[in-house]
């Protein structure tokens, strides 16, 4: 349930209109002036984005409109509270997430455009979570194989912890060193893995005697960081929960994503309203559609307790994943490489699973161009196929 309860709404502000000749607003900012309309009418859900994090002044629009001004309307926001606010730029659309659902009766008469043409959308969630301790994969083993080699898809994680998520791709650094790509959270150690740390395959948690068994897929070199704390206080342009380790054996492993396709060598940038799909230990092989980018800074709550972590964590470059009637990922599938397919069957890789609010089928993408930069490294495809 939202703040102040019992307050009155005030009128929200408008995404900036000018003439139509020389209109410049676009949809981010026109998102940005819904959530800084619902931080000041504090109907943000507590469990929801800081109301401490303000959006750039410069990118809100200011002037008042009437499109949230229906007392009914305020008492829908106020009984079902905004967790997270998304842009679709391609689509002109705004995306509201809720803490609670709206039920069909509310949906008819909440608005469904703001002034200067931008749409807006309700989706049910948007709380984003790390949990540690998988379950069980559903009617497949943790990890998969071609030809006797481990592949893409696949349980991994530290050998000095009992836990698993997913081996998301191979790449190579400038001297043509193979390494396996995954979040920090999962063969990082939340930021605290020793380089050379042995990482096994499958993680230990899903070692077992019918399963294959576990060896050392590589060794930890490098992580993107993970730091708590909110944005007015710590640089959040460094978080982004990745981490690369050198491959052991080349030949044990293969660039296949699970036994569905190979690794897209080509990039591109995730786009809200693109078709995803991924390969991940927990769900195996799935499909969504991301249906929005946040407009701000997105509060993820870390709970893992293989590493004894319990942080919230702030990113700036996050895009949704919506998928039904299955999720399109659970715990486990943290680090699964998520891909695109256009019409004409061309996958190509866009980004990395790092977060998810399971419950209503929503999972968190980090774009990978950046992490490969950062990394400094390229991907790989077409290895042991």
């Amino acid at each position: 349930m939202s703040q102040n309860e019992g307050a009155t709404a005030q009128p929200m502000p408008a995404a900036a209109v000018e003439p139509a000749a020389a209109q410049t607003t676009t949809t981010r900012e026109a998102a940005l002036s819904v959530l800084q309309w619902a931080k000041d009418n504090h109907l943000l859900s507590v469990s929801g984005m800081d109301e401490s994090v303000e959006a750039e002044e410069e990118d809100v629009p200011i002037e008042p409109q009437q499109a949230f001004t229906a007392q009914k309307v305020q008492d829908v926001f106020r009984k079902r509270a905004v967790n997270l606010v998304g842009f679709n730029e391609p689509e002109r659309k705004v995306v509201i997430f809720t803490k609670q659902k709206l039920s069909a009766g509310e949906r008819k008469f909440m608005p469904g455009t703001l002034p200067g043409g931008f749409n807006v959308e309700y989706v049910h969630g948007g709380v984003a979570q790390v949990k540690g301790n998988p379950p069980a994969p559903h009617n497949h083993r943790p990890y998969f194989e071609k030809d006797g080699r481990y592949c893409c898809g696949s349980s991994v994680f530290p050998a000095n912890c009992i836990g698993a998520g997913t081996l998301g791709f191979l790449a190579r650094d400038a001297d043509g060193k193979l390494h396996g790509v995954s979040n920090n959270h999962v063969s990082g150690a939340c930021n605290h893995a020793q380089p050379g740390l042995p990482i096994l395959a499958p993680g230990a948690v899903d070692v077992s005697a019918d399963n294959c068994a576990p060896f050392t897929i590589g060794r930890h070199v490098r992580l993107l960081p993970i730091n708590d704390g909110i944005p007015e206080n710590v640089d959040i342009s460094v978080n982004w929960d990745a981490c690369c380790f050198e491959v052991a054996d080349h030949d044990r492993v293969s660039s296949m994503q699970g036994n569905q396709y190979d690794t897209p060598e080509e990039v591109t940038y995730p786009v809200p309203g693109m078709l995803v799909e991924k390969i991940g230990r927990t769900t195996g092989h799935t499909h969504g559609q991301i249906v929005a980018q946040s407009a701000s800074p997105v509060p993820v709550s870390y709970n893992v307790k293989e590493y004894g972590i319990q942080k919230v964590v702030f990113f700036e470059e996050v895009f949704i994943v919506v998928s039904q009637p299955h999720p399109f990922s659970k715990p486990g599938d943290s680090g699964s490489l998520v891909v695109s397919r256009d019409p004409h069957g061309v996958r190509r890789s866009v980004g990395l699973v790092f977060a998810g609010d399971p419950e209503r089928g929503l999972s968190f993408i980090l774009p990978l161009r950046p992490i490969l930069d950062k990394l400094e490294l390229s991907i790989v495809g077409n290895h042991n196929l």
